[in-house]
C-alpha cells in the first residue's frame, strides 16, 4: 500500500465506463478520481496500509452498487439503503461486523465528498449503522497490579535481570498506558529524562515518545525512572548495548536464558505478560488489560477526559466511553453496598 494510490485506479475504471440510459445528477465518471483522492487522504492522515486496503474494498464495493443502481450518494435514500445491505450479503458480506465497517467506510467517503463540495448532502448521513457489540473491559484490579509491581521490585533489586525486565515492562504498560506493540518498538532514544530531579515518587521523572499512528509523549514518574536505569545497567552487564536506536526490551531464546536476544517483540511481550501474570497471581491477565489500568487510573485522579485519550493515543473521546461506563457502574455498586449497610 506505499506510494500514490494512483495505482489503484484499475480496481474501479471499470465500474466507471459502464453507460446509462439515464444519467443521475452525480458525475458517475468521477468515482474512480475521488474514490483515489479518498484513499491519499488517509495516507496522509496516517492511517495504516490495512485500514486503507480495507476501506478500498469497502469502497470498491459500495461504486459497484451506486453504478448497478443507477444511484448516487446524494440520492441514498430508502429502499436505496436496504438495498445495499442486501447488495453486501450477495457480495459474501454476512457477518453483522463486516456489514457495520462497510457502512462505517461509506459514511466516512459521504462525509468526503461533501466537504469536498462534490455533494450537497447525502440521507445517508442520517441513517444510523449498527451499533458495535460493547467489548467486556479486561483490567487488572489495582491491588493485584500493586502485589504485581511490589513482587517484582523486590526481585529486581536482587539484580535478577529478567525481573528487572518484567519489572520495567509491567510499570511501562500499567503505569504510562502503552500497548504491547508501542513497549516492542521502544528504543532508548524514546525515553526522555527530564533535567531537573524529581522532588517525589510521584513527580515526573521524564516522558517516553510514542512513535506510529498516534505518536505522543508519556510522562512516567520516579519509580518507572529507576526501573529503566536498572534496566540500561542490566543490557550493559549482559553484552547488550543501549545505542539510542537500541530497543529496552530483552528476550531469551531457551528456558536457561544462556541465549539471549537484544530484542522482544509484541507477541513475545505479550507471552511475559501472561507468564508473569500467571506465575505472581495465578491469573493470565493480558497487556491490554494492564494498559487499560493506567487508563481506569489516569481517570480516577480526575484528569480531564481529553487529556487521558491524548495520553492513551485515542483520536477520539468515543473510545473513552467503556472506561467512564466502567467507572460508573463501579460507583452504582459502591452505593448499593453502602445502603444495605
Amino acid at each position: 500500500m506505499d506510494g500514490n494510490f494512483i495505482n489503484h485506479q484499475s480496481a474501479v475504471t471499470g465500474i466507471v465506463k459502464k453507460e446509462f440510459y439515464n444519467q443521475e445528477p452525480f458525475a458517475f465518471s468521477k468515482l474512480s478520481s475521488l474514490l483515489i483522492r479518498f484513499l491519499n487522504q488517509l495516507k496522509k492522515n496516517g492511517k495504516s496500509s490495512n485500514t486503507i486496503s480495507a476501506y478500498r474494498n469497502d469502497l470498491t464495493l459500495f461504486c459497484e452498487f451506486l453504478v448497478e443502481k443507477q444511484t448516487g450518494p446524494d440520492n441514498y435514500s430508502y429502499p436505496a439503503q436496504e438495498n445495499w445491505l442486501h447488495f453486501l450479503k450477495e457480495n459474501g458480506r454476512n457477518s453483522q461486523s463486516s456489514v457495520r465497517r462497510a457502512q462505517m467506510s461509506v459514511r466516512t467517503f459521504v462525509h468526503f465528498l461533501v466537504s469536498e463540495k462534490v455533494i450537497q448532502g447525502s440521507p445517508f448521513l442520517e441513517s444510523k449503522s449498527p451499533k458495535q457489540p460493547v467489548s467486556i473491559l479486561l483490567t487488572v484490579p489495582h491491588e493485584k497490579y500493586l502485589n504485581l509491581s511490589r513482587t517484582l521490585k523486590h526481585l529486581a533489586y536482587s539484580k535478577d535481570e529478567k525481573a528487572i525486565r518484567d519489572w520495567t515492562l509491567i510499570l511501562i504498560l500499567g503505569e504510562c498506558g502503552l500497548k504491547a506493540s508501542e513497549a516492542a518498538n521502544l528504543s532508548w532514544g524514546d525515553v526522555w529524562p527530564e533535567l531537573e530531579e524529581p522532588t517525589s515518587e510521584i513527580s515526573i521523572a521524564g516522558c517516553l515518545k510514542v512513535t506510529g499512528n498516534n505518536e505522543r509523549l508519556v510522562p512516567y514518574h520516579l519509580e518507572v525512572a529507576t526501573a529503566l536505569s536498572m534496566l540500561k545497567d542490566a543490557r550493559e552487564q549482559m553484552g547488550l548495548t543501549t545505542e539510542l536506536d537500541d530497543k529496552l526490551f530483552f528476550g531469551y531464546l531457551n528456558v536457561s536464558r544462556k541465549t539471549r536476544t537484544n530484542f522482544l517483540h509484541r507477541h513475545g511481550i505479550k507471552f511475559v505478560i501472561y507468564e508473569v501474570c500467571s506465575e505472581i497471581l495465578g491469573v493470565p491477565y493480558n497487556s491490554e488489560s494492564l494498559r487499560n489500568h493506567a487508563i481506569l487510573r489516569w481517570l480516577a485522579k480526575g484528569i480531564e477526559n481529553e487529556k487521558v485519550a491524548s495520553l492513551a493515543g485515542y483520536s477520539s473521546l468515543h473510545s473513552l466511553e467503556r472506561f467512564l461506563n466502567s467507572r460508573e457502574k463501579k460507583k452504582t455498586s459502591s452505593r448499593k453496598i453502602k445502603t444495605k449497610e
